[in-house]
């Protein structure tokens, strides 16, 4: 029993040195250092909102795609992103900054897709609401 005592011990001890040592490493280094840039460091937009269902109740899992219709001279042509609404039927994209434009869709099965266009100037957020209505019967 004593054997495996110390062991844990020396464990604890060992892991409290080095968790010790990466925070004094944190503090005492200039941010980035540690860790390389990376996509969090360019500035970013955001576009996010709600999606409703007719007569304005949240609407969870609604699939949504945004596609980028223009983009500032000499950026990389983006990939259209989707992503679904969460219980609350919120959703976000983020996107580069800068001047340029973007499509929203929002669509679920048994309702009519929605479809919004968005300009984006600068590193800002725009929030963009959607409301699906039932197809007719």
């Amino acid at each position: 029993m004593r054997k495996k005592t110390r062991r844990m011990k020396r464990k604890t001890g060992a892991s409290r040195l080095l968790s010790a040592l990466v925070v004094a490493a944190s503090l005492a280094s200039p941010p980035g250092l540690l860790q390389g840039a990376s996509a969090a460091d360019k500035p970013q937009a955001v576009i996010a909102g709600t999606v409703f269902r007719d007569p304005g109740f949240a609407f969870p899992r609604v699939e949504l795609t945004l596609t980028a219709i223009a983009l500032p001279p000499g950026a990389k042509k983006l990939k259209p992103m989707k992503t679904t609404s969460d219980i609350r039927g919120e959703y976000s994209f983020r996107v580069p900054a800068g001047s340029a434009r973007y499509r929203i869709e929002a669509s679920a099965p048994g309702f009519a897709a929605e479809q919004r266009e968005v300009e984006i100037s600068a590193s800002e957020r725009i929030d963009v609401y959607l409301t699906l209505k039932p197809y007719a019967r």
